[in-house]
């Protein structure tokens, strides 16, 4: 039976950021993840109104899910072991951004690189994103020409500017400054 009142308190501290003082992070999620097993949990979110937190709220239930999972897999825990892990990392609100509905290997390495200090959060999901195949980038291309009414050339050029502007959030904000 599923105690949604239960579920509700979960999800309003989620929300709050502060774990009760009896509980880590690391059991609280997987607590969490246990409460919300069986419930389409982006579903209800959205039925009660609560989408202003629902990345928080989804990524807590896969570091549950994955905290859970990685208990039992033999696998990860030596990998975590090798890695200088004894135990299982305890993680955190801002950590499990990093998690994405992959295997929990590729979960586990991604959340070490970031406990090592390899990068942010954002470069870490970005180094990790999967790049365009040919056939979806010729598309996007006479997508974004046909659109704005633009050549190959002009095209090019654009994609250069647009590389600056994407990797110097300084032109990035003047640019949104001047555009309104």
């Amino acid at each position: 039976m599923v105690n949604f009142e239960k579920i509700d308190e979960m999800i309003s501290v989620i929300a709050s950021g502060e774990l009760p003082k009896s509980q880590s992070f690391n059991e609280f999620a997987v607590n969490f993840y246990l409460e919300t097993k069986i419930v389409p949990l982006s579903k209800y979110l959205k039925m009660e109104g609560k989408t202003n937190k629902m990345p928080k709220i989804m990524n807590t239930k896969k570091s549950g899910e994955l905290l859970f999972h990685t208990q039992k897999n033999e696998e990860i825990l030596k990998f975590l072991k090798k890695r200088g892990y004894q135990k299982i990392p305890e993680l955190n609100f801002t950590c499990v951004m990093l998690l994405r509905k992959v295997d929990s290997m590729s979960n586990w390495k991604k959340l070490l690189s970031y406990f090592e200090g390899k990068g942010t959060i954002e470069e870490i999901n970005n180094s990790t994103r999967i790049q365009l195949l040919p056939d979806e980038e010729k598309k996007i291309e006479e997508f974004i020409k046909i659109n704005l009414g633009v050549s190959e050339t002009e095209l090019n050029w654009l994609k250069d500017k647009f590389k600056m502007i994407y990797e110097n959030k300084e032109i990035l904000r003047s640019l949104k400054k001047i555009a309104r």
